[in-house]
């Protein structure tokens, strides 16, 4: 089968082909972000590896320039190890607090090893004022500047001031500190102190004259703490002797102005010990009597009711109470009982007028009443004795009464004497305490020793310890990476042209149905058989197929345009026409591009009449000699002469007879229309061409140029087939990676045979 007899293929239906070609591509598909293309950054890098590699080449080529140009610096390290000795001036309080943490304490350490005092002290023992290193620097920029206003005279030239030897330590010691630095590990006490000059030697002896001078003022302070503490403790003793002497004086003060003299304390013990006074002395003894007194009271007292008791009643001796109870009185009583015993015989016997039993009743009576009597006598003088008691106890009670309050007043007394015993022996005890301290601190004082003790003393380095090399090296290295990385993707960004497909469909919402590569041409021919012209040769032959696609509705008249001049539009048109004429198409190439043609120099031809020439009717009888036929099945009118307005001329009726006559006569009428931009006659050809194709090259038309084309050709009523990126460099195209690098790998036996 022949390419002749395509209009019988029916690949695909009619509409399925018109819906492939006139499906408008989604905006967004594909597109990547705008401030870093991610998705394609290695594409970038590849395509922008020189100047990657020069940045870093000059990175870090440069940085080792500098890194070698960099003064070397010595560091030398002393150890110290920070174990505070608390001082104890008291029992109760001591100079400070024993529970610091280490982050504290290291900070404190740290604070005194970067003292002003310290340093200047390091300065005047090493003579460094001396030493060029930690001499007074120029200004810098501003001393320039003002130097060179002053030479010129444009700014009044400063006095010439002599600086003191003052204010050079204070400079050398400012500059000291900047080359200080310190280490410590977290809840560790073990302090590094690490000094930096351009001197090895130099170094080792600051870092060992910056400890000496530390743990001197360590021990300075110690002693300035501990003759602070005994000057504190001085003055307390002293002010504590006073205190005692005052309270002893207040005792005995008051111990006679209460009447408390007789007694006789225990001054330096707990006043238990004391004697008692007279008035407590006669209170017992009269306790004592009153006592003994109320007991024989209460046992006459008894007796005396005892014997009252028996005086009113008969007693018989086995009757009487022990106080009635005498021998005179017994015997009366037997003698009685015994006469009343014969007077009851003589009544039973001789009657009651015996004389005898009068005699004896009256011997008993009499003897009865003789024994009450002496009863009476001694009950009476029972009653005086317990008067007396009474009287007695009396006297003593008042007594009592009256001593009771001498004791009570002695008591209150002794209250207030025994408040100032206690405060006077609290008083000497704080004194004995701090005079026991003060003899302590007495004796230690000139035994201190610091709070900081030297682990190991700085050795003189054996190398520099700046520049790092390899890590400003490796630095740089990054760096230097990073910033060709920006680079390639700034120069990346900076490009106003279209470098993917993905991007021209994104943007511009139409298929690119075409690559052209970018092929090596002189005036009337191109180079053949190269990689170009068989990419060249493939990317048309995908154009072709795409047309083939469409079967009976494929397009007639196809018109050919650009958005700006010089964009491989002619190109394009020259080239399809003859891979369309190659595969048997009957192809007319029409250039209507009459202010700048170009067809005569692809052909080889010269410039002769055209379609000017048709258009304005100044070509009389046949137009067979307007008719060109550079190869079979190929014809091609050129623009000819211009004459009138190119505009007017294609929207003529000539030009539209002219086309109608062509569509009958030929496969294909391919039309090489001017830019979009610069004139308005692809505009005038776009609503009667079958379809469009837009021509961009690649990497250069302006986006903005291309959306602004494609919305005139769109708002003319121009039917547009898609987009043909033109002069893509096939070595970039390779290594950019996507669909633009496979479009141009070599598929041997298949792209050459067509060539």
């Amino acid at each position: 089968m022949h390419d002749e007899e395509f209009p019988r293929l029916q690949a695909v239906s009619q509409s399925q082909a018109a819906g492939i070609m006139a499906a408008p591509m989604e905006p967004t598909a594909g597109i990547e972000p705008i401030a870093v293309p991610f998705g394609r950054i290695l594409s970038i890098l590849r395509r922008h590896f020189v100047v990657v590699v020069v940045t870093f080449v000059v990175g870090v080529g440069g940085a080792a320039a500098v890194i070698e140009g960099m003064p070397k610096e010595y560091t030398a390290q002393a150890s110290l190890i920070i174990e505070p000795q608390r001082t104890q001036v008291s029992d109760l309080q001591a100079i400070s607090s024993d529970n610091e943490n280490t982050d504290s304490l290291m900070r404190t350490q740290i604070g005194i090893l970067t003292s002003q005092s310290l340093a200047l002290g390091v300065v005047k023992a090493l003579n460094l004022t001396h030493d060029p290193e930690f001499m007074p620097r120029a200004g810098g920029v501003t001393a320039t500047v003002e130097a060179w206003l002053a030479d010129h005279g444009l700014l009044a030239k400063p006095s010439a001031q002599q600086m003191t030897a003052e204010a050079k330590n204070n400079i050398a010691a400012d500059i000291l500190g900047s080359k200080l630095s310190f280490s410590n590990d977290a809840q560790s006490r073990l302090l590094g102190v690490a000094v930096t000059t351009l001197n090895p030697v130099l170094s080792a002896k600051i870092a060992n004259e910056v400890v000496r001078q530390f743990l001197a003022f360590k021990v300075q302070e110690k002693f300035a703490a501990m003759q602070r503490a005994h000057d504190w403790l001085q003055g307390q003793v002293a002010s504590l002797g006073a205190q005692v002497r005052a309270d002893d004086a207040a005792v005995e003060a008051y111990r006679l102005s209460h009447g408390l003299g007789e007694e006789m304390p225990d001054s330096y013990g707990d006043g238990n010990n004391s004697q008692p006074t007279v008035a407590r002395q006669q209170l017992n003894n009269l306790s004592t009597q009153l006592i003994d007194v109320t007991r024989d009271l209460s046992a006459k007292e008894g007796d005396l009711a005892q014997a009252r008791e028996a005086l009113k009643g008969k007693t018989s001796t086995s009757d009487l109470p022990a106080v009635l109870a005498s021998p005179v009185v017994a015997q009366m009583l037997d003698t009685a009982t015994a006469a009343s015993a014969q007077a009851a015989e003589l009544a039973s016997s001789e009657g009651a007028g015996n004389p005898q039993l009068r005699a004896a009743r009256a011997r008993a009576s009499e003897l009865f009443a003789q024994a009450h009597n002496e009863m009476s006598n001694i009950a009476r003088s029972l009653a005086v004795q317990v008067a007396a008691e009474q009287a007695q106890q009396a006297s003593l009670e008042k007594r009592m009464e009256q001593l009771r309050g001498s004791v009570s007043h002695e008591n209150s007394a002794q209250l207030g004497l025994n408040t100032l015993e206690t405060q006077a022996r609290a008083t000497r005890n704080i004194y004995q305490s701090f005079l026991s301290r003060a003899a302590q601190l007495a004796n230690v004082a000139g035994i201190q020793e610091p709070d900081a003790s030297l682990v190991s003393s700085a050795d003189v380095p054996l190398g520099p310890s700046a520049p790092r090399t390899a890590k400003l090296l490796a630095i740089a290295t990054v760096l230097s990476l990073a910033l060709g990385t920006v680079l390639a993707i700034l120069l990346e960004r900076m490009r106003g042209g279209f470098s993917a497909p993905e991007q021209v469909e994104a943007l511009l919402g139409l298929p690119l149905v075409g690559f052209m590569p970018k092929v090596r041409q002189t005036r009337f021919r191109r180079a053949r058989g190269s990689r170009a012209e068989i990419a060249m040769t493939a990317s048309l032959d995908r154009i072709r197929g795409q047309l083939r696609l469409q079967g009976e509705s494929r397009p007639k008249l196809l018109m050919v345009t650009s958005a700006l001049p010089k964009e491989g539009k002619s190109l394009l048109s020259v080239e399809l026409a003859r891979n369309m004429a190659a595969a048997g198409w009957r192809v007319l190439l029409l250039e209507c591009d009459f202010c700048v043609p170009s067809l005569a120099g692809y052909f080889g031809m010269e410039p002769g009449p055209g379609l000017c020439e048709i258009l304005s009717g100044r070509s009389l009888g046949s137009t067979d000699n307007l008719v060109h036929q550079p190869s079979r099945n190929l014809d091609v009118i050129l623009a000819g002469k211009m004459r009138g307005d190119s505009q007017e001329m294609l929207a003529s009726k000539r030009m539209a007879a002219l086309l109608r006559d062509a569509r009958t006569r030929y496969d294909l009428v391919i039309m090489d229309t001017p830019p979009v931009l610069p004139v308005a006659d692809a505009l005038v050809l776009g609503r009667q061409a079958d379809a469009t194709l837009a021509v961009v090259q690649w990497e250069k038309t302006p986006r903005d140029a291309v959306t602004n084309s494609i919305r005139l050709l769109r708002g003319s009523g121009t039917t547009i087939m898609g987009v043909v990126m033109t002069r893509i460099d096939l070595r970039k195209a390779t290594i950019t990676g996507g669909r633009l690098s496979y479009a141009f790998r070599r598929y041997d036996g298949y792209n050459t045979a067509r060539v």
